[in-house]
């Protein structure tokens, strides 16, 4: 398959291009063509340092859209509005794919020696600095993104739990399972054999579009855990 991954030079973009580039023809979208096509010639020489082939493009990304035949969309909530609006001249059949998790920096509030003290985000003395999910007034990011695409573009979500860190990291093996929503069961099993094609990578139907938020809510929770707890990048994995 060809795979638009749109915001695909940040992180979790690029786990992805390089997970499934051995199997599927990668194509880095970015504002920036030019980064895009620097990006993908990084990963192809990530890969061939290792011994291995991938297939890569990078363009901008109204033409990566256009040449796909999934969309990921791998890009900050602030932007949603921006690409989608770049990309529906070109959507046909496409099946997109939201990985995009609404979340923001807060300032939370502790108990030193039983005192409530405010504490800035920006102080680390008390590890203060946290992430929340800003849920959208359309419920998650998913529905608002089903709200602004043509209706007849098939929306999955997904993907949204994934460490970016180890995704990248091919000398790492992956342990987690993927919930993916959405409501057309066609586009969801397609979805769920990609996710299947990245080793130990479990892909989970978790219902319709709609429960989206409960999906996208988890992302910052694990952060969060990860920081105040001293560990590497958390997943999910439902036993």
């Amino acid at each position: 398959m060809k795979i638009a991954i749109l915001g695909g030079t940040g992180h979790i973009g690029k786990g992805f291009a390089l997970r499934w580039s051995q199997k599927h023809d990668i194509i880095i979208g970015s504002r920036n063509a030019e980064r895009a096509s620097s990006a993908a010639k990084e990963y192809r020489r990530m890969l061939e340092g290792l011994g291995k082939k991938g297939s890569f493009e990078g363009l901008d990304n109204k033409t990566a859209a256009q040449m796909a035949d999934v969309v990921l969309l791998a890009i900050k909530y602030r932007h949603v509005s921006s690409v989608i609006e770049t990309i529906t001249p070109v959507l046909h059949d496409q099946i997109v794919v939201s990985v995009v998790v609404p979340m923001e920096k807060d300032s939370c509030c502790i108990v030193p020696d039983a005192k409530h003290m405010e504490v800035d985000v920006r102080d680390s003395a008390y590890n203060a600095e946290y992430f929340c999910y800003t849920q959208p007034a359309g419920g998650s990011a998913a529905e608002e993104i089903a709200q602004l695409l043509p209706q007849d573009i098939r929306l999955v979500s997904g993907f949204h739990n994934v460490p970016a860190k180890h995704l990248e990291d091919l000398s790492l093996e992956l342990d987690y399972d993927i919930a993916i929503c959405g409501n057309d069961m066609a586009s969801k099993e397609v979805i769920c054999k990609l996710t299947d094609d990245i080793p130990n990578l479990r892909s989970l139907d978790a219902g319709p579009l709609e429960a989206s938020s409960m999906i996208e809510s988890l992302t910052p929770l694990l952060i969060n855990i990860a920081a105040r707890n001293n560990m590497d990048d958390v997943g999910v994995k439902f036993i």
